[in-house]
């Protein structure tokens, strides 16, 4: 068995200094995490409210235009802030927090002029929590360049 020598959040804290950021985007509806895609023999297909948040985000995605080649490494950063339920008593919302973080992959996976393809990025960093009071919720999104 091997020993990590090296503080992990340190790793990952140097790696972000080091990064250029290219973009962020900001899907201004409340997040919601992927569901498990259901397989039949006509196709795969995701949960009513998942498909609306991915055709949702699709349509208000604006044209990237990064500067990035098939090879260059990426780091993303997610932050869903979801309404919190009026009868809730939990500190966080529900849904794993990689859920919450899948959705504007695929979108921005899909989409032209952001990356070549998923497997660019390095390092992902992914929370969620509850919006403030008055706060809004949204699901932001931002890429650098490591």
């Amino acid at each position: 068995m091997t020993t990590a020598t090296t503080d992990p959040l340190s790793v990952i804290v140097d790696t972000a200094r080091k990064a250029r950021h290219l973009a962020s985007l900001v899907f201004p509806f409340d997040p919601v995490p992927a569901s498990r895609p259901k397989v039949s023999r006509w196709g795969v297909y995701y949960g009513k409210t998942y498909k609306a948040w991915k055709e949702a985000a699709e349509k208000h995605l604006p044209a990237g235009e990064l500067d990035l080649a098939p090879t260059d490494p990426v780091l993303v950063v997610t932050i869903a802030v979801t309404k919190r339920a009026k009868a809730t008593k939990a500190a966080f919302p529900n849904g794993d927090v990689d859920n919450y973080a899948k959705g504007p992959m695929d979108v921005v996976t899909k989409a032209t002029g952001y990356w070549y393809d998923d497997k660019q990025v390095m390092w992902l960093l992914s929370g969620k929590r509850f919006a403030e009071p008055g706060e809004e919720p949204r699901t932001e999104f931002h890429i650098y360049k490591l």
